[in-house]
């Protein structure tokens, strides 16, 4: 294990399984404490961390639940007396499957939302106040709401204001010299991403738009993580990262 991450304590949302346990592994691999939270059991997740040598913790969390977030931001505390980096990894996105925005069910709308934007507020409003100054704060949004792309508009909608968001905190919790930086990846091959129908077809067509022809992986969006929650960029806040192999040109 590196240190670059050396006594940084980070919590990551979503990590029971693809991008989010990846995201785990990856600080971990680079010294730091890591807390997994997840709706699903992330226990295997956290004991595999700990076999390979890592300070791993576990915890049951629905981040669309004000209560799951305080009893997250007490675990945090107790397991390592405070935090320096906080993902917020879990979103609704491999159960959904394409639809026009006029078949789009209600209660399929208010699922997304309720997940994928108040589950990255409600985090960050029990767990920041954990953070000294240097902290990071990491959102995950996505390359579609820069392609404009077409069948997702609830899930585009949800991460085009996890971005806005993330330029919002930025301004509010510098003052407490917290950085909040976002993440947009693109289609990312993680285990629920491949249970979806038609996946095979839709990633063919994206990597032909892609400068890299290749799928991407859940460890090719770590390194940029690495990077955020790390002091190397101390100078860099309110900044969302585009990582696609080349998709989004901005």
């Amino acid at each position: 294990m590196s240190g670059l991450l050396t006594k940084k304590r980070a919590v990551i949302t979503g990590a029971a399984q693809g991008i989010g346990a990846a995201f785990a592994a990856g600080l971990a691999e680079h010294g730091a404490q890591v807390l997994l939270c997840d709706k699903d059991d992330c226990a295997h997740a956290a004991k595999q961390l700990s076999k390979a040598g890592a300070e791993a913790y576990h915890a049951l969390t629905d981040v669309a639940d004000d209560a799951d977030c305080a009893a997250l931001a007490k675990a945090a505390k107790a397991h390592m007396d405070g935090l320096d980096i906080l993902i917020c990894n879990a979103a609704l996105f491999g159960s959904l499957s394409l639809k026009h925005h006029r078949d789009i069910p209600i209660e399929e709308w208010d699922a997304v939302m309720a997940v994928n934007v108040k589950g990255v507020w409600l985090p960050i409003k029990h767990l920041a106040p954990l953070m000294d100054p240097g902290g990071s704060i990491i959102t995950i949004a996505t390359n579609r709401v820069f392609a404009g792309s077409p069948n997702m508009v609830h899930y585009d909608a949800s991460k085009a204001a996890v971005i806005g968001m993330t330029r919002s905190l930025c301004r509010e919790l510098g003052a407490d010299g917290l950085r909040v930086n976002c993440i947009a990846p693109g289609l990312t091959m993680s285990e629920n991403v491949l249970k979806k129908e038609g996946i095979q077809e839709r990633t063919q067509s994206i990597i032909n738009s892609r400068a890299l022809k290749r799928e991407m992986l859940p460890d090719d969006i770590v390194g940029t993580a690495v990077f955020l929650a790390s002091d190397l960029s101390q100078s860099i806040t309110g900044q969302t990262y585009v990582v696609d192999g080349g998709g989004v040109l901005r």
